[in-house]
């Protein structure tokens, strides 16, 4: 994929920087939730009712602010949606450090959420322009710097409440240095022409003249429809071992939630973790559809030994976590190639209405816990792991047709 105004080497390479350390604060500043949350509820005296709608507010704004951060990203760039990511995330920790009462430290993380949003789309974003080379051993490694900081951030926060002394409050402020240290070099940086100046130009199908993608534009394209739906489904795959898997052992076999279920969602994360770190190497071999291919049939396999062993499929289901981390990195390597300069903005997009799609589908996982019986509900992953495979069929029909086409061309 090439850029209208590719960076230099040394430029790239800051680039590519400010992406791993982007996507590090993101995942350190997110989960200090685990800690900051129960000494929120407890500091305020809220009830379970109160902290449910308190954590769901913020889940929403996340998937908002996605949908706000693509349309921005549309119209200012990348460098703009991602600085305001930083701004969002800076001041948010310092109002949650001053706010008095509940509903205002909801207030001042809803700011936070809102920086989430845009590091999602804007990351991703910027990656489609600085990977230019090996994209989903890139991919993969952006991914996994996220998990490090998902990991560093609880065990941060908890040595600084538990042995250093500071309140809740501090933790966030902790966070400042780390994100300004990223901020002040993206401020400074210059971003490749189409990430941080311009939107990427498509010719128009009536009148021939080219004009900006916008990000409205991107979703009347049928394949940004595609890659959205096989994206939301291997996040289904994804999140439902964690949003279901422990309830599903503890409600259908017994099982005890705190060690069965610890240890199943553990024993899914070591696995997810370790294939972001080391599969990117075989992607680039084996290829980026041939990947998914094999992420996908192993995960319908996984899912029917699993499901098919009873209570023993605790220890089974687990590598569904290797598989599945794949696909994410995977999935955006592909848009970048199939895309090409439009992918900044049709990513984001991507991004925007797969988590749609995964949202609805955790809905409908639910109900059919409800109506169906506690063993349904996460069974019903191997149906939609199922069609998953089937889109990736349709998915790379389609590649295939337009490859066969430009050789038709000469192109």
């Amino acid at each position: 994929m090439s850029t209208k105004n590719p960076p230099s080497r040394m430029r790239r390479i800051l680039l590519i920087v400010i992406t791993y350390g982007t996507m590090l604060i993101f995942g350190l500043v997110e989960n200090i939730k685990g800690v900051a949350y129960p000494l929120i509820k407890t500091e305020f005296g809220a009830s379970y009712g109160q902290q449910g709608g308190f954590v769901a507010l913020l889940s929403y704004s996340y998937v908002f602010f996605c949908l706000i951060a693509g349309v921005f990203l549309g119209r200012f760039g990348v460098k703009r949606s991602l600085l305001s990511g930083f701004l969002c995330c800076m001041v948010g920790a310092l109002l949650v450090s001053v706010m008095p009462g509940y509903a205002a430290i909801g207030a001042a993380l809803f700011l936070v959420y809102a920086a989430f949003g845009f590091f999602e789309v804007g990351v991703n974003a910027l990656a489609t322009q600085v990977f230019t080379s090996r994209a989903a051993l890139l991919m993969s490694l952006l991914h996994f710097f996220y998990g490090a900081g998902a990991v560093i951030g609880p065990k941060a926060a908890g040595f600084l409440i538990n042995t250093a002394g500071f309140s809740w409050r501090h933790i966030y402020l902790f966070t400042l240095p780390l994100a300004l240290a990223f901020f002040i070099p993206a401020l400074l940086t210059r971003f490749p022409s189409g990430a941080g100046e311009s939107a990427p130009a498509v010719p128009d199908q009536e009148t021939g003249t080219v004009k900006p993608l916008s990000f409205l534009g991107a979703l009347k394209l049928p394949m940004v429809w595609a890659f959205s739906v096989m994206l939301g489904l291997m996040e289904v795959v994804e999140f439902s071992s964690a949003n279901w898997g422990g309830l599903y052992f503890q409600d259908v076999y017994g099982l005890d939630p705190r060690t069965d279920g610890a240890a199943f969602i553990s024993n899914f994360y070591i696995l997810f973790t370790i294939s972001r770190l080391v599969s990117g190497f075989a992607i680039e071999k084996i290829g980026y559809m041939r990947s998914l291919f094999i992420a996908g049939f192993a995960a319908v396999c996984i899912y029917a030994l699993g499901f098919g062993l009873g209570a023993r499929g605790i220890w089974a289901l687990p590598a569904l976590g290797f598989f599945i981390a794949v696909m994410w990195p995977t999935v955006m390597a592909l848009a970048m190639n199939f895309f090409g300069r439009q992918a900044p903005v049709i990513t984001s997009a991507i991004i925007v209405l797969s988590g749609a799609i995964n949202s609805a589908i955790q809905f409908v996982i639910g109900m059919t816990n409800r109506f169906a019986g506690a063993a349904w509900g996460f069974r019903s992953c191997l149906g939609y792991a199922v069609v998953l495979v089937g889109v990736l069929f349709f998915v790379n029909s389609r590649i295939r047709r337009r490859e066969q086409g430009a050789e038709g061309s000469g192109a």
